[in-house]
């Protein structure tokens, strides 16, 4: 019976406070059924690379695998590369392009995932962030996520596993059959700063 396992996947962005890493969610299927720690490892190995490549970055990367399942769920193995190293930030932290990935029709809400990209951490060849608009390159970056073959979500892990959705609702995994990404930046306020300072004023009018 094939089995669904959820990989949260974050950075130190900023430092190493853990309110401040940049995390994203993703689930993928394995056909054949459950697997051992040791096998989780090698996924989990595998999906930190792809982040270090697709952000030609050399930082740390964590990836915590978990089993769907009912509740309390716990990590089933922690794999972390580059540990300590943070990556650097030089526009507000909130800044992200979104990959919109969806089954077979994407107006069903259960069959519909995001991944939240920072292209200001992109290392050897940094992408426009200062544009009223995603620029192409930054774009076609986004959507390399996706598309590229043999060095994208799809295809982690080899034919037994499947990239998609899992909707909690219905207690459902989808697996993707298409991706989007808009030209518009998206805001995540988790990964805001705290305050450091603040001015102040006080009058009478």
């Amino acid at each position: 019976m094939p089995q669904t396992y959820r990989f949260q996947v974050s950075v130190p962005a900023v430092d190493l406070l853990p309110r401040n890493r940049f995390v994203n969610v993703l689930h993928f299927q394995h056909s054949l059924g459950g697997l051992a720690q040791t096998d989780l490892r090698g996924f989990a190995v595998d999906l930190a690379e792809l982040y270090l490549s697709k952000y030609e970055r050399v930082a740390e990367v964590q990836v915590k695998s978990y089993e769907i399942g009912p509740p309390p769920q716990y990590p089933l193995d922690t794999y972390v590369t580059h540990p300590g190293s943070v990556w650097g930030l030089s526009h507000p932290p909130e800044q992200a392009l979104c990959l919109s990935y969806a089954g077979e029709n994407r107006g069903n809400r259960s069959e519909r995932g995001r991944m939240y990209l920072a292209p200001s951490l992109h290392g050897a060849t940094p992408l426009i962030v200062d544009s009223l608009r995603p620029n192409a390159n930054a774009m076609a970056w986004a959507l390399s996520w996706y598309e590229a073959s043999n060095a994208s979500l799809p295809d982690l892990g080899g034919p037994d596993w499947q990239f998609g959705i899992y909707s909690r609702k219905l207690a459902r995994f989808t697996t993707a059959q298409q991706a989007w990404v808009d030209d518009e930046w998206d805001v995540q306020r988790r990964r805001g700063l705290r305050e450091s300072t603040r001015i102040t004023a006080v009058r009478q009018g």
